[in-house]
């Protein structure tokens, strides 16, 4: 293996040990895929939801239900599946912010470790943790008031899907850009470490590949948690996606409610 080769497989590996993290996070897999036709707010336990067609549909956190600003009279089935929608949606929205913060912070050790071995010290930590830190601050800042009250507003989403997904893109985007800063310390780093080994390729091929082994381990319980989680988010959404079909179907004027758009959810029985 050239040393090109080399350190284009620690960078690829660097980079795809924050990407896996991200995509995990945003549960982007045949099994829930979700994105919004319309716009969703929640504030204050107050959920309102924004059809294509201009209509307003509006739940409290006492499950009342207004269309347009009138209120809606519910019989007990409609009740259930008002009820249902809303709990749903409470609930997944927390959920969503916990997993996309665990993420992070597992994307952040692993890119992190995997640079701080290349480089054999922690020469660009300042640099990733600012990057880190600047993520969850626009994590926090973009679904949290001042009080720490959740707020979620779709219509500042710059993606269709559940939630917005340009951190995910910003983090892409500053990690090949701090790579791309750092391929000459990474190429000295490597050259240093060369020298130390004797000039032996695989010696040093077999120590870094013992240590990715060892990291991946390490991260794989935490990995394999957050997996659970964005199943149980899942089926969370699945629910509230039931709901919604059947609010649809049993109430008036709800005709062209259909914000949750799965691309597979199976058959739901409630």
């Amino acid at each position: 293996m050239s040393n090109k080769l080399l350190v284009s497989a620690a960078v690829a590996s660097a980079l795809l040990s924050g990407q896996a993290m991200a995509h995990d996070t945003h549960f982007q897999n045949n099994s829930c895929d979700v994105e919004l036709d319309g716009h969703i707010q929640y504030y204050q336990g107050d959920l309102t939801v924004k059809m294509d067609s201009g209509n307003v549909v509006k739940i409290d956190q006492y499950y009342n239900l207004t269309l347009n600003g009138k209120d809606v009279a519910l019989d007990s089935e409609q009740q259930r599946w008002v009820t249902e929608y809303y709990d749903s949606i409470d609930m997944a929205i927390p959920m969503t912010l916990t997993i996309a913060s665990e993420g992070l912070k597992i994307a952040n050790v692993a890119v992190s470790e995997v640079f701080t071995e290349l480089l054999g010290d922690n020469t660009m930590d300042d640099d990733f943790q600012a990057l880190f830190t600047s993520l969850e601050t626009k994590l926090s800042t973009s679904f949290y008031d001042d009080a720490g009250n959740l707020r979620v507003d779709s219509t500042e989403f710059e993606e269709p899907g559940w939630f917005d997904e340009s951190w995910e893109q910003e983090f892409e985007a500053e990690l090949e850009s701090l790579v791309s800063e750092s391929m000459g310390r990474i190429l000295i780093a490597l050259g240093t470490q060369m020298l130390w080994e004797g000039g032996d390729m695989s010696e040093f091929e077999q120590r870094m590949e013992t240590w990715g082994e060892d990291l991946e381990f390490r991260l794989e319980s935490q990995a394999a948690a957050l997996e659970e989680k964005a199943d149980a988010l899942c089926e969370v959404l699945q629910k509230a996606d039931y709901a919604e079909g059947q609010m649809q179907a049993t109430i008036s004027g709800l005709d062209d409610l259909n914000l949750l758009d799965m691309e597979s959810h199976g058959e739901m029985r409630m």
